[in-house]
């Protein structure tokens, strides 16, 4: 039987994967879904539980039987999520363990996530899974499942698990009770501990097309597919990101990247500051990635602006061609693209942004300096 997916965006081969494994009853006791962030794998993970969980003879995941419905709600006692949050004092005792409170701010994160399978919280610290978590959920899966079914166990984000919290679940995950299935995903397979990886299938997911983000951006935010905001954010491969700098564009980053790259390209010190101190004080890490991006898409289009013939190459908006036009060729432009892609990976590390945005900007005009030498 195959797997009705009804929110997993593309990823066919995956697709393929579980419905051949659930339809030929060869389904692992353990998956690593590794993929970028926004590509599919929390919803391909939840899909896959909903299926396992559906009691319709017909079609599974149907989304309307008791199983279907339990998971939606998150109120299956055969349905576990654990992934990482970035708790508050008041959700911490002073011994370090989850408060009353702490555990209905899990609760109510998780069935957010639920309900949007692509929405990923604003954190306002580094995030982390709390070992009091895993050990909840490892009692749950030693006991085995209670409604004659499968226990299911998504665990997202488990490359930001603690070695405390691996160990509390690393002997469940080796000698699993009998119908337990784990469902673990990442976006950097390279930082799960190798114990954890070498007792996973390892499914990897692709970066999704920009016809598909696009759709999903159409449908989402209710726009004209010939809206020019969605050239700033369908080639980034995610919809999470997608997301995230679709909203950020409401602030006008395209005119305050611009002014940035100014302040950058014409030395003008003390402009630059006042304007990454100003960015800093609004606290929004989106923000800063769209920053970030649009000066991707600012240095190719400025290469591309130099050929004849690449008109069609050339993504959303033009404006910042001007500042950036003095990339000589492929080798600068592509030294550019990696500080951007740096920074990137610093503000989703929840790197310190005024920080990030200094040392981006002296980086740049070394660039320029050595330009005009």
């Amino acid at each position: 039987m195959d797997i009705r997916w009804n929110r997993l965006i593309g990823q066919e081969r995956i697709r393929d994967v579980f419905s051949s494994a659930l339809a030929s009853g060869t389904l692992g006791h353990a998956y690593m879904l590794c993929g970028e962030t926004g590509t599919g794998t929390f919803a391909a993970a939840l899909e896959m539980a909903m299926a396992l969980h559906c009691t319709d003879d017909t079609v599974k995941p149907c989304g309307g039987c008791a199983g279907c419905r339990k998971v939606l709600s998150f109120n299956h006692p055969d349905f576990h999520i654990v992934m990482p949050l970035a708790l508050q004092k008041e959700h911490k005792a002073s011994d370090g363990k989850i408060t009353e409170a702490g555990w209905d701010e899990l609760v109510a994160q998780v069935k957010l996530r639920i309900a949007d399978p692509y929405y990923l919280p604003e954190y306002t610290s580094i995030p982390s899974i709390p070992v009091d978590w895993i050990r909840e959920v490892t009692h749950a899966i030693r006991r085995g499942a209670t409604e004659n079914g499968r226990n299911v166990i998504i665990i997202d984000g488990i490359n930001t698990m603690q070695q405390e919290s691996a160990n509390a679940m690393l002997k469940t995950l080796e000698e699993p009770p009998p119908q337990t299935v784990f469902l673990l995903c990442t976006p950097q397979l390279h930082t799960v501990l190798p114990t954890i990886v070498s007792r996973c299938q390892i499914l990897r997911f692709s970066m999704l097309s920009p016809e598909q983000v696009k759709t999903e951006m159409v449908r989402r935010f209710s726009v004209s597919e010939n809206d020019p905001r969605l050239d700033e954010v369908m080639y980034c491969g995610s919809i999470t990101r997608a997301c995230q700098l679709f909203t950020a564009q409401e602030t006008d980053t395209a005119r305050i990247t611009a002014d940035f790259l100014r302040a950058i390209s014409s030395g003008e010190m003390p402009g630059m500051f006042s304007m990454i101190d100003s960015l800093d004080s609004a606290n929004d890490f989106s923000l800063f990635e769209s920053i970030f991006t649009r000066i991707m898409y600012g240095i190719r289009n400025a290469f591309f602006e130099k050929m004849d013939g690449t008109e069609n190459y050339i993504m959303g908006d033009r404006s910042l061609a001007e500042v950036l036009g003095a990339i000589p060729g492929p080798h600068a432009a592509e030294k550019l693209v990696r500080l951007c892609e740096t920074a990137i990976s610093q503000i989703r590390a929840r790197a310190n942004p005024a920080l990030v945005m200094t040392q981006f900007a002296f980086s740049v005009m070394e660039f320029f300096n050595e330009q005009k030498q």
